[in-house]
């Protein structure tokens, strides 16, 4: 291989701008009239457990023995389908109580929550518990035959509950509270109760020898997620993700992938996401045939706002839908964030497929487009399991129809029994008027709109007005028949300019002095995602146009080089063209450099 390094340009640029230096020159002019949202360098803790063996009830976890629990028997059917279950038997009756214990690391004067699973066998309720001292403590009881939840809490503060039915008898139990200011002997509990009163110490009473209780799936987090999505063996369990951030209006978005390898300097046109509740799949805009738990995980955006969503135990399609107005000939992407939760796939596009032609499924396990029945489809890792999924197609008539998520356990098998356990995370429903999906847009009662961004640099000893060199690297969003613009030196508008654009069949440079082309260089095949590295250089008799390493074009004959004075870039002189992308480095040069440093710096 060549080094190419040595043919690099031994002169420098007038101007240079590296996205990695994650700021913005001071000569730049910035500005988007709104907040948008970006992938941030930040991490977040996503999923936590703070208990060892989660799945292994007989390993780490310890019983009273003699007293409390006589044996504890592995092999038992989970809710998810496995042979990882427990069951737990009390032993002959002396007092005491039956449970099994684990102590934990926690802190002081924290919120937590717990999340085990219980069923019935002969006893009669079930508890879970965690505390920080022997008299300091919260707990909830559950009435197997009622499914009344008792809560209890000793010093502990901010006590909560729930209880969730799943299938074949099973029930999810959450408890959240906030410890005290001792944790002098912290441990978390989980037990066979005859349902009178919880002590101080975390422990019920018990009244009958031989009493039977299944349990599995235990976890203990400071994320106080709801969903029990971090199962360990010999290690606590700790999963961070990039952070998805807001930033506010005329702040630059330097945005990264999710392993922290940065993308760019994002720039975008104007979009409007035109769902409502985009973080709310509890709205009765709405409608629904799965079940809905508010708030139960981690969203990207480290907060507790994604949504679980649930196949229950019919047979059938397990989906949420919400109408959409569409117009005929417009092109629309919709996306969401999901993340499996016992469900590997999901479907999502338009709910008629005759009006919105755009349906696709996505592996959630692997991170991989399925099926494509309608459009086109990409699925982007945001960390820690969470996809967000889109599909875009061109709408067929002017219509009402509905964008919707639907729950599979296999690729593009929307009929199936579920399990009221199987799920996914949801966050951040879109649709938008688009050929790829843009950054994320919160939206509440109504749509709401992000502005587009703007880049340029104005200052006219930047320039050669004799020739010169312009050099971009972008990242494409999207390659669609409008054309995109890359970066452009210009007089303000359209009649002077030397600009660099591509659209889904090639790039281009083009070269107009007072209103006139003298130049226009155009070819290649590019893929959305993939860089484009171009550089044109040019001089009034020697035209050549570079990208990724390859010559597009080249002319000798004479051409007028425009009076410049301005940098716009991720763009058009006259903005109409945004990148819709991430640029990652601009040079000028006022100088026209060698056919052999434009193919350097390309490749």
């Amino acid at each position: 291989m060549s080094d190419y390094s040595s043919n690099f340009p031994t002169q420098s640029p007038t101007f240079a701008f590296d996205a990695k230096a994650g700021k913005l020159d001071s000569r730049i002019s910035y500005s988007r009239s709104s907040g948008g949202t970006y992938l941030s360098n930040e991490k977040s803790l996503n999923s936590e457990n703070l208990l060892l063996q989660s799945q292994d009830l007989d390993t780490t976890w310890t019983n009273d023995g003699s007293v409390g629990i006589a044996s504890v028997t592995g092999g038992q059917t989970a809710p998810d389908g496995t042979s990882t279950a427990w069951l737990l038997t009390t032993a002959t009756f002396t007092g005491g109580s039956a449970r099994i214990q684990q102590s934990i690391p926690i802190s002081t004067n924290t919120e937590y929550t717990m999340v085990a699973h219980v069923k019935a066998g002969t006893a009669s309720h079930a508890f879970i518990s965690f505390r920080g001292a022997s008299t300091q403590s919260c707990s909830v009881t559950l009435n197997f035959s009622t499914q009344a939840l008792t809560n209890t809490a000793f010093s502990f503060t901010n006590v909560s509950s729930s209880v969730t039915a799943l299938g074949s008898s099973w029930f999810k139990l959450t408890l959240t509270g906030t410890t005290d200011n001792s944790t002098a002997n912290p441990n978390v509990r989980i037990g066979i109760s005859d349902g009178s009163a919880v002590a101080a110490n975390g422990n019920p009473s018990w009244n009958a020898s031989g009493e039977t209780m299944y349990a599995w799936g235990a976890q203990l987090s400071s994320t106080n997620s709801k969903v029990y999505d971090s199962p360990t063996t010999t290690q606590i369990s700790r999963e961070y993700s990039p952070l998805l951030k807001t930033a506010s209006a005329d702040s630059p978005r330097f945005e990264y992938d999710a392993s922290g390898n940065s993308e760019g300097l994002l720039i975008e046109a104007q979009a409007t996401n035109l769902l409502t509740y985009s973080e709310d799949w509890t709205n009765s805009d709405f409608t629904k045939f799965v079940a809905i738990t508010s708030n139960a995980g981690i969203a990207p955006t480290g907060e507790l706002a994604a949504d679980l969503v649930t196949a229950t135990s019919s047979t059938g399609d397990h989906l949420t839908r919400q109408s959409l107005t569409i117009v005929s000939g417009q092109t629309y992407t919709m996306s969401v964030f999901a993340k499996a939760s016992g469900c590997n796939f999901v479907r999502i596009g338009g709910a008629s497929t005759a009006a919105m032609p755009a349906q696709a499924s996505f592996n959630l396990a692997n991170g991989t487009v399925g099926t494509v029945d309608y459009g086109t489809a990409q699925i982007e890792d945001v960390g820690n399991g969470y996809y967000r999924c889109s599909v875009t197609g061109t709408a067929a008539s002017s219509s009402s129809t509905h964008f919707q998520v639907r729950l599979m356990q296999s690729d593009n098998t929307p009929s199936w029994t579920g399990d009221d356990y199987s799920g996914v995370l949801l966050f951040g429903q879109m649709a938008e008027q688009s050929s790829s999906a843009s950054s994320y847009i919160k939206t509440t009662s109504s749509s709401v709109s992000r502005a587009a961004d703007s880049c340029s640099v104005v200052d006219a000893s930047l320039f050669d007005n004799g020739g010169g060199t312009i050099y971009a690297e972008v990242t494409p969003n999207n390659l669609g028949s409008t054309f995109s613009g890359i970066a452009s030196i210009n007089a303000g508008g359209l009649s002077d300019r030397v600009e660099l654009v591509f659209n889904n069949t090639a790039a281009r440079a083009t070269i107009v002095s007072d209103g006139i082309t003298y130049s226009t260089l155009s070819g290649g095949s590019y893929t959305a995602g993939d860089p484009i590295k171009s550089c044109l250089t040019y001089a009034t008799n020697s035209v050549s146009y570079y990208v990724n390493g390859s010559e597009i074009g080249s002319t000798d004959t004479s051409s007028v080089i425009p009076v410049i004075n301005t940098l716009s870039v991720g763009n058009t002189a006259t903005g109409s063209w945004p990148l819709n992308g991430h640029l990652k480095r601009v040079a000028v040069y006022s100088d026209s450099i060698s056919e052999t440093s434009a193919a350097a710096l390309t490749s």
